[in-house]
C-alpha cells in the first residue's frame, strides 16, 4: 500500500511506517547487509520528509506537512536524522567515506552546535565524519570534526575513540615527515 499517496493518512501512521522501515533497516544492518539497509533507511527519509522553502510555499495548506503538530515535526526530524546517521554508518562500513560525510552533513545541518535539536545525533554525525575523513587521510578535516564533537560531549566514547585514532595518525604523519625532511637535508 502506498501510504505517501493516500490523503486520508494520519501523521501517526506516517511515523509508524517510518519507524517500521527503520527497524527493518536496523535488522539488515546487524546482518551486515549494508546496501539493503541503506535502501530501508532511505525509505524512512521518504516518510519523514517535510516540505520547506519553495516546496512548502507551493504546497500551501494542502501539504501533508500542514497536518503535523510541532511535536510530530520534531519526531519526524529526529527519525530523519537517525536514518541519515544510519545511512552514513552503512557507507562508512562499505568504505565510501564521501557518501558517509554527505549523510553526516545532513544530520549536522545548518544549526549552531549549541542549538541543534538532537545533540546526541550531532555528536555521532561529527564522530562518523571524523572517522570518514581520517579514512580518506584528511587529518585536518578529521581534527575539525572531532574537536566539535568533543566540545559538545567530552565523554562520548565514539568521539574519544576516533580522537585516539587521529592522534596516532598525526604521530605517524609527523614521523614520516621527519624522515622525508631529514633525507632531503642530508643530501644537501
Amino acid at each position: 500500500k502506498n501510504y505517501m499517496a493516500s490523503s486520508a493518512v494520519s501523521p501517526a501512521s506516517f511515523l509508524s511506517k517510518a519507524e517500521e522501515y527503520k527497524l527493518a533497516g536496523n535488522d539488515l544492518f546487524q546482518k551486515k547487509e549494508y546496501k539493503k539497509a541503506i535502501i530501508r533507511f532511505s525509505r524512512v527519509r521518504a516518510y519523514t520528509w517535510q516540505p520547506s522553502g519553495e516546496a512548502e510555499q507551493y504546497a500551501g495548506n494542502r501539504s501533508e506537512a500542514a497536518k503535523f503538530t510541532p511535536e510530530e515535526r520534531s519526531k519526524l526530524l529526529r527519525l530523519d536524522q537517525i536514518a541519515c546517521g544510519n545511512i552514513a554508518q552503512s557507507y562508512l562500513n562499505l568504505g565510501d567515506s564521501r557518501q558517509c560525510i554527505h549523510y553526516c552533513e545532513l544530520v549536522i545541518g545548518k544549526f549552531d552546535d549549541d542549538k541543534h535539536p538532537n545533540p546526541d545525533l550531532l555528536v555521532k554525525a561529527l564522530s562518523r565524519s571524523a572517522q570518514a575523513s581520517l579514512n580518506s587521510l584528511d587529518l585536518d578535516k578529521a581534527k575539525s570534526y572531532i574537536n566539535r564533537a568533543l566540545t559538545i560531549d567530552p565523554k562520548s566514547t565514539a568521539a574519544r575513540s576516533v580522537y585516539r585514532s587521529l592522534q596516532a595518525a598525526f604521530k605517524q604523519y609527523n614521523s614520516e615527515q621527519k624522515k622525508v625532511l631529514s633525507a632531503a637535508f642530508a643530501r644537501a
